[in-house]
């Protein structure tokens, strides 16, 4: 299975997304790279408690992004992020699939570099 990097348009360690303070408690922030809609590179950093997370905007069940319209990406009570297509539920500190077809599979998590206000792609770390 391809990591996060390894997909077409992914942006390289060290992109500049945004200001922290762009993305309120509770607020995520999408992004996109590419210039075709069919291979965009899609992701979204999310403010969990003053904790800036990042993930692939795509349900891993199947390759679809998690949201129909911008921002929309949370169940009614915005305590987990959702599928608009499958309506899986994914907690929001680590993108871990609880309820739906890709029960136990988690969103793909893209590392981020906090320098100062500046929101950056993290150096991919070798495992």
């Amino acid at each position: 299975m391809k990591q996060w990097h390894q997909e077409k348009n992914a942006p390289p360690p060290g992109s500049y997304l945004c200001s922290a303070s762009d993305i309120p408690p509770g607020g995520v922030m999408e992004f996109s790279f590419g210039a075709q809609r069919k291979t965009l590179f899609r992701m979204f950093v999310y403010n969990h408690e003053g904790q800036l997370r990042a993930y692939m905007n795509v349900c891993p069940h199947f390759d679809v992004p998690l949201n129909v319209r911008p921002g929309e990406m949370f169940t009614s009570d915005r305590s987990q992020f959702m599928c608009a297509i499958h309506y899986a539920k994914f907690n929001l500190h680590d993108g871990h699939c609880t309820e739906g077809p890709c029960e136990g599979v988690d969103l793909e998590v893209i590392p981020l570099r906090i320098d100062g206000e500046s929101v950056f792609i993290a150096e991919i770390v070798s495992e």
